[in-house]
């Protein structure tokens, strides 16, 4: 019977266990998300692994053969608990499964700012500053309140370069 199991990846190398249990025939799930970072001074959207170091594979306990895991490039072992390697429950493998795009990406939720909220500037010139949430710019800008040489402005941000007071 097949189950999926879990398997532990060597650091920044779990694209890699995928890719070469890929070319040896197992099937294998690594969910990602988008996330926003600072490159070079400018923010940028990168793919990366939902749960690092971690991957999914499908497995037949009793008819396949598992040997060749251990010695997959990227691969550091399956998650067991003690001698013991446990099944991930189908139900949490079929909601991920379920919940990807065309990429592979799970779509991670805007924070639910609510007009007003106070928000604290994380980065740029304004950092540590507060502001109240006004609203949204596209999908990954937000408009916040400042007051500005005691006048209130509106000022737009990137969501990633604000955080809750």
């Amino acid at each position: 019977m097949k189950r999926w199991y879990a398997i532990y990846c060597k650091p920044r190398e779990d694209e890699r266990a995928e890719l070469h249990l890929d070319h040896q025939a197992f099937e294998v799930f690594r969910p990602k998300h988008r996330v926003r970072r600072k490159r070079r001074g400018a923010m940028t959207t990168l793919i990366e692994s939902l749960f690092p170091r971690y991957l999914f594979i499908h497995l037949d306990d009793v008819t396949q053969n598992w040997a060749p895991i251990r010695s997959t490039r990227g691969v550091a072992g399956m998650v067991r608990w003690g001698d013991h390697v446990p099944p991930v429950p189908e139900p949490v493998i079929d909601c991920l499964r379920r919940n990807v795009d065309e990429v592979g990406c799970i779509p991670t939720p805007q924070a639910d700012y609510q007009k007003g909220d106070r928000l604290v500037i994380q980065e740029g010139a304004f950092t540590g500053h507060e502001g109240l949430f006004y609203g949204r710019r596209g999908e990954d800008r937000v408009m916040l309140l400042l007051e500005v040489m005691k006048q209130p402005q509106t000022m737009v941000f990137p969501e990633a370069s604000v955080a809750r007071g």
